[in-house]
């Protein structure tokens, strides 16, 4: 239910405190040289390759790949359309290459060097093999001396042809890089597309341990891909949904196995594509996203999204911005080193569940548009959310923030977010629902309740004991305000789980 009282005068102390010390965990955190965490896949359709300057990655873009908690990046190459007739590479290629591994190792990234003509090999297995034994024979050699940080991949998915020679094609070429490199960190995955169901058909050098094992997940695939032009049997299909307990137990099921074969194996694990595209339900996707990467990151392996922009995005090139939802799924801002921080600061940020960042926010419907602006409220910066006139119903616009934490049957749920109308009317007055929810149909409510937004900022407060477990990922923070009708600010969100004030 809404109260405005005690658990005001129980949160609002806390929460002041909050908003202080979330900014000051707001620092990229740095990460060990030999360690792969948590990258992104870039520049593999961008035509950086064939004209520098009609490009949309710009070096700028690794920074903020870096600001925003990321640790490598893998660099999709399709280098064999930039191959002579002997299978050299051109100089204006390499100036390229060497320019973007430059900038990404000043930015403090790691970089994978991925080999991507996958569908050439799954194709023409012969020249295949001809063309990547040449690429890596140019490329090795090349970066031999370079940072710790550069990492070769053999080739992304091998499938079709290749899938019968694989083990073939990852000893000649592992050889010819191991002939300059003999301890450069080397990425090799399991054929049918780097499918985890594979590993066991993997070959590898038992006395090479700088061998990183890969594998990709979309699974399952008929709502990660649904309407993707490539794939004829998805491609008119759409509202293919995501998020019973069976299928996010799924995950864990099959990560699990993927676990035990890299202890047989002793063999370290990047997950190295994963993603749901637009096409799906963006709450559905966001709960998939941090449903896997959790996933990953709790059995001890390393990740890379695909991808920063052209689909999957997790970056928006008109916006020139993130995607908050998507980036907030994979990297909790309150996650990992910032929890450890947070203890020699206020102990309540140990308790959130949430990003407690104005950033969090996720706005959606028509004829909305947002802007940070400052305001009275813990960290000085609200959400001004503009709304062009009310909606038939309260869900057509909404604003929603996930929920990064699992809750647990019996946890006791709190949360506080300041609002107020953007108006010098002192009588104006607005009744809007709010509401933890899960992110997939049909959006159960585990607190529900209201709040009367006036031209005072003033705190909404929820607060009750769950009912049922949610795992990471699979709840957010829900204000409907599609029949505000005007323009409202909203402080960063905090959800705490189990937190009394004094501890």
């Amino acid at each position: 239910m809404f109260l405005r009282s005690q658990v005001i005068r129980i949160l609002g102390a806390a929460c002041l405190t909050l908003g202080l010390a979330s900014a000051a965990l707001a620092q990229p955190v740095a990460l060990p040289a030999q360690a792969l965490k948590r990258g992104v896949n870039v520049l593999g359709y961008d035509p950086i390759w064939s004209d520098p300057a009609k490009a949309r990655f710009q070096m700028r873009h690794l920074q903020a790949i870096r600001d925003g908690g990321f640790d490598h990046v893998r660099l999709n190459l399709h280098a064999f359309e930039h191959m002579d007739a002997e299978g050299r590479l051109s100089p204006a290629w390499f100036k390229t290459l060497d320019g973007v591994l430059a900038s990404a190792l000043n930015a403090g990234l790691q970089v994978i060097i991925d080999q991507h003509n996958f569908m050439d090999c799954a194709k023409a297995v012969d020249a295949c093999r001809t063309r990547l034994k040449t690429f890596w024979s140019q490329v090795a050699p090349r970066y031999k001396d370079a940072p710790d940080g550069v990492l070769f991949e053999i080739l992304n998915e091998p499938n079709g042809e290749a899938d019968a020679v694989w083990n073939d094609m990852i000893a000649e070429n592992l050889q010819i890089i191991r002939e300059t490199n003999p301890k450069r960190r080397v990425i090799v995955g399991p054929k049918s597309w780097n499918s985890m169901d594979h590993l066991d058909s993997l070959r590898l050098p038992e006395a090479d341990r700088n061998l990183i094992v890969t594998f990709h997940y979309y699974s399952p695939f008929p709502f990660t891909h649904q309407g993707a032009h490539w794939v004829e049997q998805f491609k008119n299909t759409s509202g293919v949904t995501w998020g019973t307990p069976a299928e996010q137990e799924q995950i864990k099921a099959d990560f699990d196995k993927v676990k035990a074969w890299a202890q047989k194996s002793r063999r370290p694990m990047l997950l190295g594509e994963f993603g749901a595209l637009e096409t799906g339900v963006l709450a559905q996707r966001v709960a998939w996203t941090s449903a896997v990467a959790r996933a990953a990151e709790a059995r001890g392996f390393s990740w890379s999204y695909w991808q920063f922009d052209s689909d999957f995005i997790v970056w928006d090139m008109k916006a020139d911005s993130w995607v908050k939802p998507i980036l907030n799924a994979l990297i909790p801002p309150m996650g990992g080193a910032a929890m450890v921080a947070s203890r020699a600061g206020d102990p309540a940020l140990d308790y959130l569940i949430n990003s407690a960042k104005v950033s969090a926010w996720s706005v959606y419907g028509d004829g909305q548009s947002t802007q940070q602006v400052a305001c009275e409220a813990t960290g000085k910066t609200c959400l001004r959310v503009a709304l062009q006139g009310k909606r038939a119903n309260p869900w057509d616009n909404g604003a929603m923030a996930p929920i990064t934490g699992d809750i647990r049957k019996g946890d006791r749920l709190q949360v506080l977010v300041w609002a107020r109308l953007d108006t010098d009317d002192a009588k104006a007055q607005v009744t809007v629902p709010v509401s933890l929810q899960l992110n997939a149909p049909p959006y159960t409510a585990l607190l529900s309740g209201s709040a009367v937004l006036t031209s005072k900022l003033e705190p909404i407060v929820l607060n009750g004991i769950a009912q049922m477990d949610q795992p990471a990922g699979t709840a957010s923070l829900s204000v409907q305000i599609g029949q505000v009708g005007q323009s409202i600010l909203l402080s960063a969100p905090f959800v705490l789980r189990n937190y009394t004030a004094g501890k």
